[in-house]
């Protein structure tokens, strides 16, 4: 349990943050298509437009986003199963095709559905704030031993999603605090991601979270995401002390230019 063998490519919890950090593209999957995510409004997601390929099908995707940046590691997000408890496992599986490893948030309520995903090819479990509670967690890192797992804070304006009183903490805004219980658990990986910039290329207004969480528990593996639009973005939040970095729309949108993240910066 806890984050994946720094030989696989991706930031081990027990190392300082790299210099630059690692780019993770994003597939937000609804309908059986990627769609793309705007400021967490997901009645409005639409089927994505991308430079990189004319597809909207889970496995083309995914394979256009490794090939653009040769990524190691690709997140995926099942808003199917997030929002309506209804899992899609065949995208995942498409998706796991592509030759990446899979960080997937499938809304996990019961260890039984966090193992068909990975059955499905998922390497990485994402449990978030906004679909669990600690005492799901502990059951289902009981239940699924043999896989790693990340928490993700789900924030939407700077505040928590989910039911935070659960975690003992004193406000939404608590997110170190809830980092804390998350380690204390045994999850030595966290994802800082705040649903209100996701699309829009605002930047993800979380490098203070970022660095704060970094000060108290410098061991911990820390993704950002949301809002995340060119590598001035990425440099920001790798000085703020984040491992990898969270992307879609910026790629489909060529914001991004991929020839840095293909020499592995």
């Amino acid at each position: 349990m806890g984050t994946s063998n720094p030989a696989s490519g991706f930031p081990s919890a027990n190392a300082r943050p790299p210099i630059k950090p690692q780019i993770i593209p994003v597939l937000d999957v609804m309908g059986g298509q990627v769609v793309r995510a705007v400021g967490g409004r997901r009645s409005e997601y639409r089927p994505v437009r991308s430079v990189l390929t004319d597809s909207t099908e889970p496995g083309e995707v995914a394979k256009a986003l490794v090939g653009a940046t040769c990524a190691a590691w690709v997140y995926v997000a099942d808003l199917d199963a997030i929002i309506d408890g209804a899992p899609d496992l065949a995208s995942v599986q498409a998706i796991h095709a592509a030759d990446a490893m899979i960080r997937c948030d499938g809304g996990f309520r019961t260890p039984d559905a966090a193992r068909k995903y990975v059955d499905a090819g998922a390497t990485e479990l994402v449990l978030g704030t906004e679909t669990t509670s600690p005492g799901l967690i502990r059951h289902i890192l009981r239940d699924v031993p043999d896989v790693d797992f990340a928490l993700s804070i789900d924030l939407f304006n700077g505040r928590i999603i989910g039911d935070w009183l659960s975690w003992g903490v004193t406000g939404p805004d608590a997110v170190v605090d809830i980092v804390r219980v998350a380690v204390g658990m045994g999850i030595e990986s966290v994802i800082l991601l705040d649903l209100a910039h996701v699309g829009t290329g605002a930047g993800t207004g979380t490098e203070h979270l970022i660095s704060a969480c970094r000060r108290a528990l410098p061991n911990v593996g820390i993704t950002a995401g949301g809002g995340v639009r060119t590598w001035a973005d990425v440099d920001r939040l790798g000085e703020a002390g984040a491992d990898a970095v969270l992307v879609a729309s910026a790629l489909h949108d060529g914001t991004l230019r991929v020839e840095r993240s293909a020499r592995g910066l």
